[in-house]
């Protein structure tokens, strides 16, 4: 009887200690930096906190990145990371026998607000965006109609929908006060709405307040001074405006706080709008409403956050015959995918706002062009003037023009830039939506090269 109650005893105590999991901690930083001596935390699901040990050295510029940590961390999900006296909110899930990989953006030897990556996805994510991959949204200080400080530590953590508007346009407005309605019911609780107003002089706190009253938005306006409502929005290209003037935009923040795709235009509403905002539209904005926009609505906003709240992989699967198209180039040449018949091609759909599209349209124009595809361009919903300019700066002579944005409909686009690559025979091989890595086109290209 002692033998078993001792072989039971055995048995037990390796099952009463708690499961683990390894926890792989690195950092990276925008430009190299170094990092003093500093405690890093957990923080568990009851709100007590868990040191894992110090980290301290270089830190390296993303992609590059250094291990700090790698140590055995009870099973379970954490909340929040503590480094020194900086702390940021994080999803973190240790699996029994796996590892799980955290990335610490660092500056200066602090915690970069937003920039806390829990998981190989994320990680993959967070290192494109410290390396500069994705333009950051600028420092900002506003009000919302509560008089509440609007800014980016409020932001952090979410993916964030922003539209510019005012109260006193007739026009465009109320439609995108109509579209966040829309958005308000199916976006997941992780987005956050905010109409940031481009007309200090009239939409103070209580005005915006009284206006989400009578629509019954339950989002967020912000306000400002002049100053700060100007320097919100330059890096958008909209002025401030009041009355019928404006310039309208909405514009998709990912939760670490880089601009990852911008909608211009008219967005499509369809019957979905409060009689409020109907009787609100002048003469043009009713036009504007029965017209059904430019071509983009709630789907393709909820279908971008989906996008941007994961990796930047294909979304839809590959196979199938690429869509014809017979398009006009910025130089009047009309061109058809037929023309590039038994040949691979590369087709890249971009707009002038989308900061990754300029940041990869060299490296497309440079590799494709060394290698047996044919590269071609597409720029979505712009003029022929605009897209013209835009390309002579970057030293590209063309590009096709899909003003009515048919063809990036046929081809599934749901955010910019967007990539296909069409094999000879007509066939897609693979769709990439986001900015493309330099060693996925060359792999891409070869495998094109081959088929």
């Amino acid at each position: 009887m002692v033998a078993v109650l001792a072989i039971a005893a055995l048995w037990a105590v390796p099952r009463l200690q708690p499961s683990t999991g390894t926890l792989v901690v690195v950092g990276a930083a925008r430009s190299a930096t170094s990092l003093s001596s500093s405690t890093l935390s957990l923080r568990q699901g009851d709100d007590s906190w868990s040191a894992l040990g110090s980290v301290s050295g270089d830190v390296p510029a993303a992609p590059a990145q250094r291990q700090l940590l790698a140590l055995a961390v009870p099973t379970g999900t954490y909340t929040g990371v503590r480094l020194g006296s900086d702390l940021q909110l994080v999803g973190l899930t240790i699996t029994a026998g796996q590892v799980e990989p955290l990335l610490l953006g660092i500056d200066s030897g602090r915690l970069i607000d937003g920039a806390v990556y829990a998981g190989n996805d994320e990680v993959n994510l967070g290192l494109g965006e410290l390396a500069g991959k994705f333009v950051p949204l600028p420092a900002f200080d506003l009000v919302d109609q509560k008089g509440a400080t609007v800014n980016l530590s409020t932001i952090a953590g979410k993916d964030v929908v922003i539209a510019a508007f005012h109260t006193t346009c007739h026009e465009t407005c109320p439609l995108y006060t109509a579209l966040f309605l829309q958005l308000a019911r199916q976006a997941a609780g992780s987005v956050m709405l905010l109409e940031v107003t481009t007309d200090p002089s009239v939409d103070t706190p209580a005005v915006l307040a009284g206006y989400a009253r009578e629509v019954g938005a339950s989002w967020i306006f912000a306000t400002g001074g002049t100053d700060a409502l100007t320097a919100f929005w330059k890096p958008f290209d909209v002025a401030l405006a009041g009355g019928d003037t404006h310039t309208s935009t909405l514009a998709l923040v990912d939760r670490h706080g880089y601009v990852r795709l911008v909608y211009r235009g008219v967005p499509r509403v369809g019957q979905e709008i409060p009689p409020s905002l109907v009787t609100s539209l002048s003469a043009k904005g009713l036009t504007e409403l029965a017209s059904g926009g430019d071509g983009w609505g709630a789907p393709d906003v909820l279908q971008a956050l989906t996008t941007i709240s994961r990796p930047e992989t294909s979304p839809a699967p590959a196979g199938g015959k690429a869509p014809a198209f017979a398009l006009h180039a910025t130089d009047g040449t009309a061109v058809r995918l037929s023309d590039f018949a038994g040949k691979p091609v590369v087709i890249n759909f971009w707009a002038t706002y989308c900061p990754p599209c300029k940041a990869e349209m060299p490296m497309l124009q440079k590799d494709v062009g060394r290698s047996s595809a044919r590269l071609v361009l597409i720029n979505e919903g712009e003029s022929s003037d605009t897209a013209r300019t835009y390309l002579a700066g970057l030293d590209i002579r063309q590009s096709l023009l899909d003003e009515d944005l048919a063809v990036g409909r046929a081809y599934g686009m749901s955010a910019l830039p967007m990539t296909i690559f069409v094999r000879a025979d007509g066939t897609i091989d693979r769709r990439q939506v986001g900015e493309l890595d330099e060693r996925v086109l060359a792999a891409e290209l070869s495998i094109l090269a081959s088929q």
